[in-house]
């Protein structure tokens, strides 16, 4: 039986963030007696010479100039040249791009990733993709929060909107020795990820248990705003910033509890990465954060965007190393069960499968 020849298109592979490591992992992990990957990204990047598949580079600044319609038309090309069976798209634009370079191609499927609970959505692209979805197979959410939020704001019909999992390295991200009192976030410095919050929840943990330390892993442009705060708030010298040093798994052993501050959020990698880690888990209650986390058993939701709510749990964990312990071993059996990397990557599998099998266009 010939195998599945499957086209990923995102903007990069460069950043070091959630979608650009599902991408990575799932180029990595195909099966390659049944699939045959390919990758192309709106950006070049030197990760992406590194990527063990063919690559192309389709550099589009604008879709809407002439050089982004020849682009299109390029990818189109590379689409029929390999024999391309399924286009997968991550990203705003690289939807864009990928979906009107598979309209009359000979790709047998389309479909296109939604991973967030639509933050960038403006009247103008909510109106470029409710015409792309008419060219799209499936759309596929990483969260049931995702998915209805597409169906509300798209207007698509719940039965084409399908939820798989992200997956998580447990070898990876194996427990280690952690730090009694170090409170981290896996998360880059910018708007959506609320870094404010936390560091002002931040400010009365360390009121509240002296021995506490603040760790956050991550890099972007709010650096130096966060680094101001953490001097204002008077505990810098109890705050750590990565500013993209270093690797997440060993951050991760250093700490005793992982946070999420976010203000959206689709289904977060971070979450799972704290949960492989044998981490208890404090999040806010946004997007498919309650999808991960079991409620008082592995973690938190934290509803209230206060720094008080957000403090609240943190400190009662600090208090209670049994009932910490016992909420990371909960959380890293949760992940072990549901979110595992290799279990993710075979569902995946299906899918592309079921989607061939069907005409292009009809639901699975």
């Amino acid at each position: 039986m010939p195998r599945v020849a499957v086209l990923l298109c995102t903007d990069t592979i460069g950043e070091d963030a959630g979608t650009e490591r599902h991408v990575a992992e799932v180029i990595a992990r195909l099966d390659r007696e049944r699939f045959d990957p390919h990758l192309c990204c709106l950006q070049d990047s030197p990760r992406l010479r590194e990527m063990p598949c063919p690559t192309r580079v389709y550099p589009v600044v604008s879709v809407w100039r002439p050089n982004g319609l020849r682009q299109i038309l390029a990818l189109r090309r590379y689409i029929d040249e390999r024999a391309i069976d399924v286009v997968h798209t991550f990203a705003p634009k690289a939807t864009i791009v990928g979906v009107l370079a598979a309209k009359g191609s000979n790709a047998k499927a389309v479909v296109t990733s939604r991973r967030n609970m639509g933050y960038w959505y403006t009247p103008r692209l909510l109106r470029v993709f409710r015409y792309l979805n008419r060219h799209t197979t499936r759309v596929l959410a990483n969260s049931e929060q995702v998915k209805q939020r597409v169906v509300e704001a798209e207007g698509l019909a719940p039965e084409k909107v399908d939820v798989l999992y992200n997956g998580v390295d447990l070898e990876r991200y194996a427990p280690g020795h952690s730090e009694p009192a170090t409170i981290g976030i896996v998360a880059n410095y910018r708007p959506v990820k609320d870094l404010d919050l936390f560091l002002r929840a931040a400010r009365l943990v360390a009121a509240e248990v002296p021995e506490a330390v603040f760790l956050l892993a991550g890099q972007g442009p709010l650096r130096d705003q966060l680094g101001r705060l953490a001097e204002e708030l008077g505990i810098s010298g109890r705050v750590t910033f990565t500013d993209g040093r270093g690797e997440v798994p060993a951050h991760l052993r250093r700490m005793s509890i992982g946070c999420l501050s976010s203000q959206s959020e689709g289904f977060s990698n971070a979450i799972l990465e704290y949960m492989a880690a044998g981490l208890p888990v404090i999040a806010t209650d946004v997007g498919g954060n309650a999808e991960a986390i079991d409620y008082g058993v592995t973690g938190y939701l934290v509803r209230e965007r206060t720094p008080e709510a957000f403090a609240r749990p943190i400190v009662e964990l600090l208090r209670d190393r049994n009932r910490r312990d016992e909420m990371g071993r909960r959380a890293l059996e949760r992940c072990r069960e549901r979110f595992e990397i290799g279990g993710a990557i075979r569902r995946l599998e299906d899918y592309y499968s079921a989607l061939i099998s069907t005409p292009r266009g009809s639901a699975s």
